[in-house]
């Protein structure tokens, strides 16, 4: 059985208390760290909620957000731990750009009164172009994007920005982007100086499992990626050799991905009161 199996069987459980009486018809959403799809098709990202903890186990914790909206978040992936009875504010997992915005334009300044956002196909581009790139909602940005020329560096950025991970929740860019990048850089030689300069993807990142310089580097002559790691504070590069293409993003995550990323983050807007009695006892 999924989590998400389970987090419906546990709410059919419980939801009978939370409900008035005049309520015929309730619905909620679950974070459990899997993959969603919205009535699309597309993969789904849910949207930040406020409400009250109302009910939790080791499992799960259920929050009311209107009289007959829930959510039911796995326990593990709260940020903090909550009360039953406290007001929280929740940001679930979405996909984001380099610059920290949202992936799907949501958060882009309007023009002319309008914005364009991106109901299916979300996906986290770096901000580079070239010939017959499609950017899609990028597109706005394409003048200040860097162009690239080299064919295997296209091909690395590519892949990249296509192969799923976590199972299609996100794609290997993003593990870069969660993995809190900037510095972002490229090696871009010309096509016949493939072999004696790698075309590579450069970035700093800082998470609990690595801090440092990320480099992501296509060898020519054995036709493979490779990770080249070095930290921010003293200490050995690491260098990590024959990765092909299927491979790397589950090399990535392994070098740098602490899954902090997953963590549904809350804000504890009122706590819940203490019982009388424990409030005697701690005065």
């Amino acid at each position: 059985m999924s989590l998400k199996d389970s987090a419906r069987d546990w709410v059919k459980t419980v939801i009978g208390n939370h409900v008035g009486s005049n309520i015929r018809r309730y619905e909620w959403t679950t974070y459990v760290g899997e993959l969603r799809h919205n009535m699309l098709g597309a993969v789904a990202y849910l949207l930040p909620i406020e409400g009250t903890v109302v009910d939790a186990n080791e499992q799960f914790t259920l929050v009311k957000i209107s009289a007959n909206k829930f959510s039911v978040i796995l326990t593990t992936l709260l940020s903090e731990p909550v009360a039953v009875g406290s007001k929280i504010a929740v940001k679930f997992y979405n996909i984001r750009r380099f610059d920290g915005s949202l992936a799907d334009g949501s958060e882009d300044p309007s023009v002319d009164g309008c914005r364009n956002i991106m109901l299916t196909g979300t996906e986290t581009l770096f901000p580079l172009k070239w010939e017959d790139r499609y950017l899609g909602i990028n597109e706005k940005f394409r003048g200040g994007y860097r162009e690239i020329q080299n064919p295997y560096l296209r091909d690395l950025i590519t892949q990249m920005e296509k192969i799923p991970v976590n199972g299609g929740l996100r794609r290997i860019v993003n593990v870069l982007v969660d993995a809190g990048a900037k510095d972002l850089d490229f090696v871009d030689p010309p096509e016949e100086k493939s072999a004696e300069t790698p075309p590579a993807i450069l970035a700093t990142v800082a998470t609990q499992k690595f801090a440092g310089r990320v480099e992501i580097f296509f060898d020519r002559a054995s036709d493979t990626y490779g990770l080249r790691l070095t930290p921010a504070e003293q200490g050995d590069a690491r260098e990590l050799t024959d990765i092909h293409f299927d491979e790397l993003g589950d090399a990535l995550q392994l070098a740098v991905d602490d899954e902090s990323w997953m963590e549904a983050k809350v804000t504890v807007l009122k706590a819940a009161r203490k019982p009388k009695a424990a409030a005697a006892a701690g005065a």
